[in-house]
């Protein structure tokens, strides 16, 4: 929720509430530029940015990976 939405909720309440208040045509052309405001997209979209970054794959590691082999500790 923003502001926006607030600002809508309370001049509607006004307009519901005191409908026969001098200050209702100025609450309506508030209530229209509020409207106006909530209905446009709030974020722009997003450029990327070329490809993105790889790191250099090697054909095979070298030498021994300690992940295959079992430890013997006892």
């Amino acid at each position: 929720m923003n502001d926006n939405t607030l600002i809508e909720n309370a001049v509607l309440a006004f307009l519901h509430h005191y409908p026969e208040h001098n200050w209702v045509d100025d609450y309506k052309v508030l209530l229209a530029k509020v409207r106006a405001l909530n209905e446009q997209p709030e974020t722009a979209e997003v450029r990327k940015r070329g490809r993105p970054a790889k790191r250099q794959r090697k054909k095979e590691a070298t030498g021994d990976t300690p992940g295959k082999e079992e430890n013997k500790t006892t």
